[in-house]
């Protein structure tokens, strides 16, 4: 498998920001550069909030939602990606203003990550092997090997980007929530679809809600839906149950039982904390901003 060729994680955020998004603030952190362990590429920062934009219902044959200043450049860079996809709007700060948030996925850089395919850490090219594929690594694996049903990662839909080797070492000992992290090489991470928030026309009335459920891009929902994360499915997985083992070993001498259980009774700022110590992003499947802001017309 030939190496992906990635611009500078800084590059690429601004590539992947839509025009006019971007927050123009100075630096003020050295250590808050992104694509490292510190800020991970595809993680939101508490200043990069949901932004206001009215949609619209288009009209004609391809009738669905639009933002009534929609901007398509048609190389998903703009409010579309390339498969017609409408995303939320949502301010991108490079900055290192702010905390980052890892449980929160940035739309912009998570599509730009599993469009290209980059590591969700370092927005460079992911661990890859001609013959396994991509390395991905999941959060909630089988306790073991023995307990693993056969194929059970086969088709699996996933909104986690790949990742390279020493970052998911990195995370299996900084992140409280990878104990179970097991590691996957898929040889075919197909593009599947959206999700986000979703909406209906009831009565003459737009009604949305969200939901935890990718739509394809071959389902008329897709249509209806604002995005928050791109997914793609999982053909061609091999579980790598030695490296496996590796980061779940890893994890375990970083993260004693005792320091474990006192997590649970540890204050909600600590335990922001310890979330935002994880490099890889481990939060629940079809995790969005739920402060999204739209008017609808």
């Amino acid at each position: 498998m030939s190496t992906i060729a990635a611009p500078s994680a800084l590059d690429l955020a601004r590539t992947a920001c839509p025009a006019g998004t971007e927050i123009q603030a100075p630096s003020v952190k050295a250590s808050a550069v992104i694509g490292t362990p510190a800020w991970p590429f595809i993680s939101s920062r508490t200043t990069e909030q949901a932004l206001p934009g009215t949609l619209v219902i288009r009209p004609g044959p391809d009738q669905g939602l639009g933002y009534e200043d929609e901007v398509d450049d048609g190389e998903g860079e703009q409010d579309r990606d390339r498969d017609g996809g409408l995303w939320a709007r949502v301010a991108t700060d490079l900055s290192g203003a702010g905390t980052v948030e890892n449980a929160i996925p940035h739309p912009y850089r998570q599509r730009a990550l599993m469009d290209r395919l980059l590591c969700q850490v370092c927005a460079g090219s992911p661990e890859d092997d001609e013959r396994e594929g991509f390395l991905f690594v999941v959060p909630d694996g089988p306790k073991n090997r023995s307990a693993a049903r056969a194929n059970w990662a086969e088709r699996a839909l996933a909104a986690t980007p790949p990742v390279c080797r020493a970052d998911a070492e990195q995370s299996a000992t900084s992140c409280p929530r990878l104990g179970r992290a097991t590691a996957l090489w898929v040889r075919r991470p197909v593009r599947y679809g959206l999700s986000g928030i979703n909406y209906r026309l009831h009565d003459g009335t737009m009604r949305h809600f969200k939901t935890k459920r990718p739509v394809s891009y071959e389902d008329p929902a897709l249509a209806w839906t604002v995005a928050h994360q791109m997914y793609r499915r999982f053909e061609g997985v091999t579980v790598d149950w030695d490296f496996t083992e590796d980061l779940r070993a890893r994890h375990k001498a970083a993260w004693s039982a005792s320091r474990r259980a006192s997590l649970r009774s540890a204050p909600a700022a600590e335990l922001s904390a310890l979330q935002r110590s994880c490099p890889v992003v481990a939060g629940p499947v079809g995790a969005y901003r739920p402060t999204l802001r739209e008017g609808v017309r």
